[in-house]
């Protein structure tokens, strides 16, 4: 598929996934499964941990869902109940979800969930919130009214993937991370900077999706990685 027409794929829809949705009600089948899935995760944690709510939330909670999209389920806690070293507490649970998600490959609907432990105070700016535990809406999404220029964000989508390829080619002379670890500082605030200022239709976010859904993140974050690895090996394989 080409580059416009992957952009094309993130023009908002008039209604909800139907597979979830019925009147922009959450299907109760979709509801008990994912309350099962919640129960599943919070249980892995292993440890005491009193759940505040757990929540829908993300594209698929939303009229901007793609074929790429995932279900957003996040578990709602408070960090501070569970030690007041909460940077403790956040390497802990990003250790523990970061492992769950790559282990795991659980679909809804065909539709993979990632799980995401959030704290009640974490400020998420997502405009479609569905509390899967009250069954009732946080945030109801409203269809969206602005539109983005196809234009223009065919424009930043080129540009970011040549310097996407000019960092991993860089890279792999010098064997540093630098380079990498810039860029991909530079694209979250690229993302962050459209969200705050137009929303989820923003030119700058449906770049980073369309980026993200054609691997171009994935290729960033897999070089760093593979950086990382030879800078901590030692001795030279001898095939």
């Amino acid at each position: 598929m080409s580059i416009t027409g992957k952009i094309k794929n993130h023009l908002p829809h008039q209604n909800l996934a139907k597979k979830f949705w019925v009147d922009e009600e959450l299907r109760p089948s979709v509801r008990e499964r994912l309350l099962v899935i919640a129960n599943e995760f919070v249980d892995y944690l292993g440890i005491e941990i009193d759940v505040i709510d757990i929540t829908f939330t993300g594209s698929f909670a939303n009229y901007n869902y793609t074929r790429y999209s995932d279900i957003d389920l996040h578990i709602i806690i408070d960090k501070q109940s569970i030690n007041r070293d909460i940077d403790l507490v956040e390497e802990f649970l990003k250790a523990k979800r970061q492992y769950w998600n790559d282990k795991h490959d659980i679909k809804v609907e065909s539709v993979e969930v990632e799980l995401y432990p959030q704290d009640d105070d974490e400020p998420h700016k997502s405009s479609g919130v569905y509390s899967i535990k009250n069954d009732e809406w946080v945030v109801k999404p409203k269809k969206f009214v602005d539109k983005f220029s196809e234009n223009d964000v065919q424009k930043k989508v080129l540009s970011i993937k040549k310097k996407i390829d000019t960092a991993i080619e860089k890279s792999k002379y010098k064997k540093d991370p630098d380079d990498i670890d810039q860029l991909i500082q530079k694209i979250r605030k690229m993302r962050q900077s459209g969200l705050e200022k137009s929303g989820e239709m923003s030119e700058e976010n449906i770049a980073y999706k369309t980026l993200r859904a054609d691997g171009d993140i994935d290729r960033l974050y897999n070089m760093l990685n593979n950086i990382y690895d030879i800078k901590l090996s030692v001795g030279q394989s001898k095939n």
